[in-house]
Formats: structure tokens, C-alpha cells, sequence
């Protein structure tokens, strides 16, 4: 039995996972079938998977318990896989109607995954329509991040409708993280060396983390907007419960805003989230005076990096929801975002990850503790992934939408993750539904947003409708 030993990034989601923080990612995908028949397509799938079988990792490795963990992340591989342990199928109760959809949606991210066994799980959904059915991927976030799930699903759907030879998404691997036992003696030292680079790089980015803390502490104002939040609704615990919302935006219009703009896409993303906050806040709680803060993931992963687990950084920035002016408010956002990024720019990606581990450490550290009270880092999540843009095939069902769903903390009860794929912006908004309004008021206010702002930056189009 092989033992594998996480990186400390993927260590923190292994001990953070609780009925109230589930730390696992998920995905929605809507399919349209060749043949017209959905529910076909669906029992002939779920015939070929009914037997144990041997998968690759890490769709085999399992967590390993007891109070060594609290030190050392590691799981262990399992010899073979049940697929009745992992694939659930569903029936909408009204035909096709998109809100039941995502309710339920939201009633399976809720649930904590099974970490007795490898931590992922299918959820197959019928009734959107005669040819038209979902899946539902929960995975771990131990396990993969948003840029591996993306290679996964274009490794393995294929982009000829003709292809009716789809393997199945838990028979393709990732790469193994460790590295080779027996190497020649001059390999050996490069990977020594590169070892000790990386480690050294870790410690700068820890170092980096202590002066910005430095200097938070006399006053003084970092690039990175981190513990800089005002007080919100979006303090303290939260539990289980989650509410979701959707929206599927034109891809081309928000590149034609970032061209008036002179800005990029996930500028644009963040502009609308802090837009829509002003009004979600105002209407249904308190607009705080001072501008609410976010975290912005960083994907470090370089050309075909395919490691198990998390290759990511955290920037923190500004969303100017104190600026009334939406012209000044975009100005605001993008000089906070720039500003990150130009301090990240120069940092080599295990000095990323060393200061974003570093900054949220007091605040993982007391989540870790059973302190749910801890002040976080930053309030809520921001996200952009980038997704294929050609159309995608599973045995012939043409896969038409892609929702990203993240996660939720304590102190982070809110989160937007969008995803682009065709010719869409995919929004996954997902709010911890005990604490904070619904969701739905808050993507009614990206509506909003992306209509005022196509107004001010291309009003020929202003008429144009914003949400698919």
C-alpha cells in the first residue's frame, strides 16, 4: 500500500474539512444527447461502471487518519474503486426548470464527501429536457484545483462528436508529485538542488508575508489587501447550509469592455462583483464605509504541469465598494489588482505560494484550533478559469454549459468562480445560505453591473440583455 505525502497547501484542506467547511470543488455541466434520448444515454453509461475497478491517482487515494495528520498530510492508494461508492443519479420532480436544478446543486455541495474512501463523487441529473441531462463532479480539493479539473475534462471528452470512445472521467490520471527513488547520481543533484531553490524561494515569499504584516501593524499601507476588511456580514461562522446562483454571460462582451476599458477580463469580473456587492449590500444589509477586500487565486501551474493537488498563489486585493462613481469605481479596482500584480510579478511560483500561505496562516491556524471566530485574510474569494473554447463531446452529448461551484470558510462565506468555455462566461455564486440573503439577489446584481457599465463604456450596446 503506497503512501503519498501532500504539499502544505493541499495539507491545510485536508484539516480544515469539517460538516461545516466540506473542503471539496465542484462543477456543473449540462449535456445535450445525439439521439434525443437523455435517460438512454444516462442507463448505458451507468451499465459499463458497476464493477470495482483499479483507477489511477488520484481518483485512488484515500486520507490517511490519526493525529500524525495534524503534522504530515498523507493519503494512501487504494487497490480498487467501487463505483456505487462515488456515482449518485437524480430526477428533477418539474421538467426542466433551471431553479430546482440549482437548489439541488446546492443540496449536493452541502454534503460533506465520504474521506473514508478517494474523496470525489459523479452526480448524474435527468429531466432538464427529453435530450438534455447534467453532471455534478465533486472532488477534493486535496486532490485537484480549478486548472487540473480543466485539463481533465479536455483529456478526456473529445472534441470529435463522432467519438463514442470517452473514457471515463476517474480513469484518467494526474501525474505522481514524488519524486523517483532510484535516479543516476548527477540527476540526483539537480533534483537536490532544485529541491533547495524551491524551498528557498518558500521562505522569501514566508519573509515577503512578515514585512507586509510589519507593516500593517504600524499603519502603513501594502499592495496586497489582506486583513485590511471592514466590518461586514461576511464576519464570523458559518454552517453547512449553501446557497447558489448562475449566470452564463457573452464571452465577447466582456472582451469589449476590457478593450474601452484598457483592461484585462478579471478586471472586469472584479469591477462587476464590487459593483454588484454596493447594491446586494445596500438593499439587504449595510454598506460598509470602507472598501471590502477579496482574494484573487493565482494559477502557477507552467506549460504541462499536471501535478496532484493545488499549484496556486493568492493575491488580495481592493473592490471600491465604498465609490459611488462607477467610472472611478473601475479606476480604483484596476489600479488595486495592478498593484498586486506588480509585486507578485517578479516572484518566482513557490514564492507566491510562500506568501500566501504565510498571510493566512493566523487565520487557518485558528480555523484549525476550532476557533471559527478567527479574523480571515480576506472576506471572500474572486476567481476567473480559463476553460477550452472549443466544443467538447461525451460519447456524442454535446457538453453546452460548465459551472464552476468553490468553497466556503469561516470568515469566508462567499464566493464567485467564473469559467469560460465556448463562447460563455460561466458564474458559479455560492453564499453560505444560514448567513447572508440569497445569492440570486446578488447575480440580479451582476445583471445590473455588466448593463450599467456596457452603458458607460460601449452605450451602443447598453440595451443589450445581460444574462443566458
Amino acid at each position: 500500500m503506497a503512501i503519498k505525502r501532500l504539499s502544505a497547501t493541499d495539507g491545510i484542506w485536508l484539516s480544515l474539512e469539517s460538516p461545516d467547511m466540506p473542503m471539496h470543488i465542484g462543477f456543473l455541466l449540462e449535456f445535450t444527447v445525439p439521439d434525443g434520448d437523455a435517460a438512454l444515454f444516462v442507463r448505458r453509461w451507468r451499465a459499463q461502471v458497476v464493477a470495482p475497478m483499479a483507477v489511477p491517482p488520484p481518483w485512488n487515494l484515500v486520507p490517511v487518519g490519526g493525529p500524525l495528520t495534524r503534522l504530515v498530510a498523507l493519503m494512501r492508494e487504494t487497490a480498487e474503486v467501487d463505483p456505487a461508492d462515488h456515482i449518485r443519479t437524480w430526477q428533477l420532480n418539474r421538467p426542466g426548470d433551471r431553479r430546482e436544478l440549482t437548489d439541488l446543486a446546492a443540496r449536493i455541495h452541502r454534503e460533506q464527501l465520504d474521506m473514508t474512501r478517494p474523496p470525489w463523487e459523479i452526480h448524474l441529473i435527468e429531466g432538464l429536457a427529453p435530450d438534455r441531462f447534467a453532471l455534478i463532479l465533486k472532488v477534493h480539493h486535496s486532490l485537484f484545483d480549478g486548472a487540473t479539473i480543466m485539463r481533465l475534462f479536455t483529456d478526456t471528452f473529445s472534441a470529435d462528436p463522432a467519438d463514442r470512445d470517452t473514457p471515463h472521467l476517474f480513469s484518467v490520471g494526474r501525474v505522481n508529485p514524488d519524486v523517483p527513488e532510484r535516479i543516476p547520481g548527477t540527476s540526483r543533484i539537480r533534483a537536490l538542488l532544485a529541491t533547495l531553490r524551491g524551498l528557498l524561494d518558500l521562505l522569501r515569499g514566508i519573509g515577503t508575508a512578515g514585512r507586509d504584516a510589519a507593516r500593517r501593524a504600524r499603519g502603513k499601507t501594502t499592495a496586497q489587501q489582506a486583513y485590511r476588511q471592514p466590518a461586514s456580514i461576511f464576519d464570523g461562522p458559518i454552517t453547512g447550509r449553501r446557497d447558489l446562483s448562475l449566470r452564463r454571460y457573452e464571452l465577447d462582451r466582456f472582451k469589449r469592455l476590457a478593450r474601452a476599458a484598457d483592461c484585462t477580463i478579471n478586471d472586469i469580473v472584479l469591477y462587476l462583483v464590487g459593483t454588484a456587492l454596493r447594491t446586494y449590500l445596500t438593499a439587504n444589509a449595510e454598506l460598509p464605509d470602507r472598501p471590502l477586500t477579496a482574494g484573487v487565486p493565482v494559477d502557477l501551474r507552467e506549460g504541462d504541469d499536471d501535478r496532484v493537488g493545488t499549484r496556486a498563489g493568492m493575491m488580495f486585493t481592493a473592490l471600491a465598494t465604498d465609490i459611488a462613481d462607477p467610472a472611478e469605481r473601475l479606476a480604483a479596482v484596476r489600479a488595486s489588482i495592478r498593484e498586486a500584480k506588480q509585486e507578485m510579478a517578479g516572484m518566482p511560483p513557490n514564492t507566491v505560494i510562500g506568501y500566501g500561505l504565510a498571510v493566512t496562516l493566523p487565520w487557518i491556524m485558528g480555523l484549525t484550533w476550532g476557533r471559527a471566530d478567527t479574523p480571515a485574510s480576506h472576506p471572500m474569494g474572486i476567481s476567473n478559469v480559463p476553460g477550452p473554447r472549443n466544443p467538447l463531446y461525451w460519447n456524442g452529448a454535446r457538453l453546452e454549459s460548465l459551472y464552476p461551484i468553490s468553497l466556503l470558510m469561516h470568515g469566508n462565506p462567499f464566493n464567485v468562480t467564473c469559467l469560460g468555455y465556448l463562447d460563455g462566461l460561466h458564474f458559479g455564486v455560492l453564499g453560505a445560505a444560514d448567513k447572508l440573503p440569497p445569492m440570486e439577489y446578488l447575480t440580479d446584481g451582476l445583471d445590473a453591473a455588466l448593463d450599467e457599465l456596457t452603458g458607460l463604456l460601449l452605450p451602443e450596446e447598453y440595451t443589450l440583455p445581460s444574462a443566458g
